[in-house]
This record gives structure tokens, sequence and C-alpha cells, in this order.
């Protein structure tokens, strides 16, 4: 048989005050480690969305770099093909390319100036590049330019990956055996 204990009322109470105690701390602990999973994965989601905002603002811009060079570069071709005709009818015409080329020169320019301040340099010094191909585009040779937007492409397509950017060198090997090689004149 167990004998019997007996608790005064002072221990009841002081029994009953510890086991709250107990209590109260352990859930203090409970929720003081769920407020830190919660910041935590609060902070992962805000890290993640943040990224992906700078993605499709990075997707934005150089799709826009792009379209602006490919039109200052047509422009360009146009007002080539103009220079040397004295008829009235394609100096109007040249007048007019001359006019879409100022204009595609600004929005060339501005697209690369908005590509400046989030890529990183060398993709800025690759835009550069294929800005002056495309101002000096002309139909007869438009090389520097294809190859000049081919680079900004692949360099793009590595950064909005997360992966390195080739070097100079390795994306001029990657683009010279990408680019169409021109086929030779048949001979008379």
């Amino acid at each position: 048989m167990i004998g019997r204990v007996h608790l005064t009322g002072d221990e009841l109470t002081a029994a009953s005050s510890a086991v709250a105690a107990v209590a109260i701390v352990g859930g203090y602990l409970g929720v003081r480690s769920a407020n830190r999973n919660a910041l935590k994965i609060a902070r992962e989601e805000r890290s993640s969305r943040r990224k992906e905002e700078l993605d499709a603002l990075k997707r934005t811009i150089y799709a826009q770099c792009l379209a602006a060079l490919t039109a200052l570069a047509a422009v360009s071709i146009e007002v080539s093909v103009s220079q040397g005709r004295t008829s009235p009818a394609v100096q109007q015409a040249r007048i007019a390319a001359l006019r879409q080329g100022l204009n595609a020169i600004q929005v060339a320019h501005n697209a690369v100036a908005e590509l400046e301040l989030i890529a990183p340099d060398l993709l800025r010094e690759l835009a550069d590049e294929a800005l002056t191909g495309a101002n000096k585009c002309t139909q007869q040779d438009g090389s520097a330019f294809a190859r000049g937007i081919a680079k900004l492409r692949v360099a793009m397509r590595y950064d909005l990956q997360s992966i390195s950017i080739p070097s100079p060198g390795e994306l001029d090997r990657m683009v010279a055996i990408a680019m169409p090689k021109p086929s030779p004149e048949p001979e008379s």
C-alpha cells in the first residue's frame, strides 16, 4: 500500500505555480521559435520575390535594348542605300530616313542607358559594341552589328540564367561557330 501524502495549501499553491511557470517558459520558447521560423520564411520569400522582379525587369530592358539596336541597324541600312542618289524622290526618302535614324539613335542610346543601370560591366561593353555596329551598319556590311548583337544576346541569356558570362574571347569564339559563313561567289 502506498502511503498517503498530505500537501499543505502552500505546497499545493507552490506546485501549481511551478507547473504554470514551466508552461509559461515553454510557451514563450515555442512562440519565439515559431516567430524565428516565420521571420526566416518571410525573408526567403521576399528575397525570392526581389530576384524574380529583377529578372523580369532585366528581361524587359534586354528585349527593349535588342529591339532598339535592331531598329537602328535597319534605319542605318536604309540611309546607306539612299546615299549617292540624286533624284528628288530619293532625296525626300533619304531625309525621312535620316529623321528616323536620329530617332532610332536616341531610342537605342536610351535603351543602352537603361541596360547600363542593371547589367554587369561586360554586358554594358557588349551593348556599346552593338550600338556602334548598328550605327555603322550598311547593306554591304552588317557583319559588325551581327557579331555584336549575337554576342550581346548570348551574354544576356547567360546573365538571365544566373550563369557566369563567358569572357569576350569565348563569346567571339561561340558567335564565330554559330554565325553562318558567307557563301563564296560563283566563279565566271
